[in-house]
């Protein structure tokens, strides 16, 4: 059985081996975390640089991650994405290196000068370092310099001190308010790199703590709760003893967690190791710069990130704050030409036209000019703050036929001056004509449907076309109706049937919820008469995304090898269990059968008090010797009463290790007057969640708390109920941390 055991455990082992060296040969960006948000105000707009990074799966900064490109946007009504520039920053970033110095360095201090010197050399060009020592004091050896010869000799003065204890809060809280003293502009960076060995306490056999300060002061100075006030990032390099024991890991990586900063742990073979991850980490730094149009007040935005070797923009929520209420201005002049069809009757051109943010026109000029002598033919017609769509009688009277001409939009402001479109051009539309009285009228046509194949990625257009031997060719883009803004040309193409085939945009296939786009199509004759049509109500519905097995299959089906290797594996397994089984059967003894009494008297009979039938699952079975229950192994009816077992894994005071089991429901969970309460932590809401049943599952809703819930890394919205499963870790604010298990 063992052997079986350890079998089966090796081909678990071997094929999720398969599947991860499939899918982890690359560091593959996964997020895009912001570090840092600097705003500038300005008088028509809010300038904002966004400080950023790319990580791959296991929250590594990818350096130079090959961004094509990227866009900010406010989050709220009429907000659209914004084009932002990525570039390295330029601005300073002053680091201070707080080293331990305690006496359990002395064995290593060495080997921590050496690796600290070399990661100096790494750093980024715009770096100011201080150098800080600290054990049961703290003594600032060297203040803040961009010289590296400086820093280096300063790291060379680091000492240990035998016998002394590790004041680790006490030397972060005052690391951080030098930081605060040091930094000028909101455009300045800071960051801290933490080294030791060990955690805070007066000596190694003593828990006694060291500190006046405690983790939680360390956490709120570095995050204060003011949007306004800048953050600090605690990046941590722990160092193992020989036992492994001295060193509170935990906490070293929840520090950089909780300030958005990085951790790396290890011992004193790879100290250059640990020292160059933090460095590559402030190299990988990226700042997006757009100039946006904010609330006064916090605002909340978008980033928007597109890799090269990433299909989806990766994206990101950040929150900023603004000083001055910042009008979104006027939309820019533009026109459109949607039709020109020629009226032989009246010898006039009938054309279409719309206008984009017409309440800036005070005058639309129209009119006609020879393509070839540069000369205008027809007097400027002239409308006085026109509508946003026109329909325009042009006299052709004065042209020639078989000759070219050219149609001209223009328009001028209150000044009298002609206004430009977003390029600069007083032309704001242009169509070209060939003067043919005699020619044929364009046809009609409507679209009947349109249909998304996101299978084949195939786009169906079906046309009902009255005459369509005389179409030579269609073309037509497609607009988002959320936004207003164009998505996807297409044509000029061959017109060969009344159904168009296309690649389904890159913008629909991208999109995992339903949206409603507009389609519209033009068909030219070969007459040259151009006619339009438009479908207003084209509402794809995306596929779910396939899951985790799905994933795996196809990772499997693009490696035959490794197919063949699992094969392979199943089949020695099955033949391994079948030759095991007749072993065990050829050895195993036969069973003597006793004999058999065939005296007994068997019939169903009616259980006493329980009200079931017979037949039911709690029946009696009858024997001349008494009742018994039939069939004993199976169970009465009824299901289990679900219930939330909860455990605060990380808060202050006294609530810190509460465990309990919710059974009751409604429950509320909060600081006071609560079914469960975490008294100590003001971060959290006097009333945080609800915890609710809805049929046999368990639901938690936020309940507009003042510093947020969160499931994991997930924010959960106010009021609005999110389900529970199996094991979980509950956030309330940043300091308490609920593990809870729904059963």
């Amino acid at each position: 059985m063992l052997r079986i055991k350890f079998a089966f455990s090796f081909f678990i082992a071997v094929f999720f081996c398969c599947l991860w060296t499939t899918s982890s040969q690359a560091q593959t960006p996964q997020l895009v975390v912001v570090n840092y948000v600097a705003t500038e105000e300005q008088a028509e707009y809010l300038s904002l640089n966004t400080f950023f990074t790319i990580t791959d799966g296991n929250g590594r900064p990818i350096p130079n991650p090959n961004i094509e490109s990227a866009t900010i946007q406010l989050l709220g009504p009429n907000n659209t994405p914004i084009p932002a520039t990525v570039e390295d920053p330029q601005t300073p970033v002053y680091i201070t290196l707080l080293i331990d110095g305690s006496g359990s360095m002395q064995n290593v201090i060495g080997d921590v000068r050496e690796a600290a010197r070399s990661a100096i050399d790494n750093a980024p060009p715009t770096a100011y370092f201080s150098v800080i020592q600290f054990n049961e004091t703290v003594s600032v050896i060297e203040d803040f310099t961009n010289d590296h010869n400086r820093v280096k000799s300063a790291i060379n003065i680091v000492e240990s001190q035998a016998n002394k204890g590790t004041c680790l809060y006490d030397a972060l809280y005052d690391a951080i308010g030098i930081l605060d003293n040091q930094i000028k502009s909101p455009q300045e960076r800071r960051a801290i790199i933490l080294f030791t060995d060990g955690k805070d306490q007066l000596n190694a056999n003593s828990p006694a703590p060291c500190s006046r300060h405690t983790y939680n002061d360390v956490i709120n100075a570095a995050r204060p709760a003011n949007i306004t006030a800048p953050a600090t990032p605690i990046h941590t390099i722990g160092l193992f003893d020989a036992s492994g024991g001295n060193l509170n890991e935990a906490e070293l990586r929840g520090m950089a967690k909780d300030t958005v900063a990085y951790s790396a742990i290890g011992g004193q073979t790879n100290l250059t190791g640990l020292f160059q991850e933090i460095i590559d980490g402030l190299n990988s730094q990226l700042v997006a710069r757009a100039n946006v149009f904010a609330t006064q007040g916090e605002n909340q935005a978008v980033l928007a990130v597109k890799v090269r070797s990433v299909d989806s923009p990766l994206t990101t929520t950040f929150s900023f704050f603004s000083n001055t209420n910042y009008d979104l201005p006027p939309p820019p002049v533009s026109a459109q030409i949607g039709s020109l069809q020629y009226d032989a009757a009246n010898n006039i051109y009938l054309l279409s036209l719309s206008v984009a943010n017409p309440e800036a026109i005070h005058q639309l000029i129209i009119n006609a000019w020879d393509v070839r002598r540069g000369t205008q033919v027809t007097v400027d017609q002239i409308f006085e703050s026109p509508d946003p769509t026109l329909v325009v009688e042009l006299d052709a009277s004065n042209f020639e036929v078989g000759r070219e001409y050219s149609i001209h939009i223009q328009a001028t402001d209150e000044d009298g001056f002609l206004i430009t479109d977003e390029e600069g051009e007083t032309l704001l539309a242009e169509t070209e004509i060939t003067y043919e009285p005699n020619q044929a009228e364009a046809i009609e046509f409507t679209i009947q449907s349109v249909n998304a194949d996101y299978e084949n990625g195939l786009l169906f257009i079906d046309l009902d076309v009255p005459d369509a031997t005389r179409v030579q060719t269609y073309e037509g883009f497609i607009v988002d109706d959320s936004t207003g803004g164009k998505i996807h040309d297409f044509g000029p193409a061959p017109f060969t049937g009344s159904r168009i085939q296309e690649p389904l945009p890159e913008a629909i296939q991208s999109t995992n919820t339903p949206k409603t786009y507009r389609v519209t199509v033009y068909l030219t004759t070969q007459e040259q008469l151009r006619s339009e049509a438009v479908y207003d109500d084209f509402s794809p519905i995306p596929p779910p995304k396939p899951g985790l097995i799905a994933r795996a299959m196809s990772a499997l089906s693009s490696n035959p090898a490794i197919s063949i290797s699992i094969f392979v594996i199943i089949l020695a397994m099955i033949g391994y269990f079948v030759i095991q089984k007749r072993q065990e059967k050829q050895h195993a003894p036969q069973p003597i059968r006793p004999p058999v009494d065939k005296t007994n008297i068997f019939r169903y009979d009616e259980p006493v008090n329980d009200g079931y039938a017979a037949n039911e699952p709690d029946a009696l079975f009858e024997m001349e010797d008494g009742m018994f229950p039939f069939p004993p192994s199976t169970p009465k009816p009824g299901a289990a009463q679900p219930r939330l077992q909860l455990k605060v894994a990380r808060a202050p005071g006294q609530s810190l290790g509460f465990e309990t089991v919710i059974t009751k429901f409604p429950s509320f969970i909060g600081r006071e007057g609560c079914d469960v309460n975490i008294m100590e932590d003001r971060r959290v809401s006097r009333r945080h969640v609800e915890v609710s049943l809805q049929g046999n599952d368990i639901f938690i809703t936020d309940l507009n708390s003042r510093n947020g819930t969160f499931l994991g890394d997930v924010k959960l919205t106010a009021g609005t109920p999110t389900p529970l499963t199996g094991f979980q870790t509950l956030r309330l604010g940043s300091q308490t941390h609920i593990e809870i298990t729904a059963v």
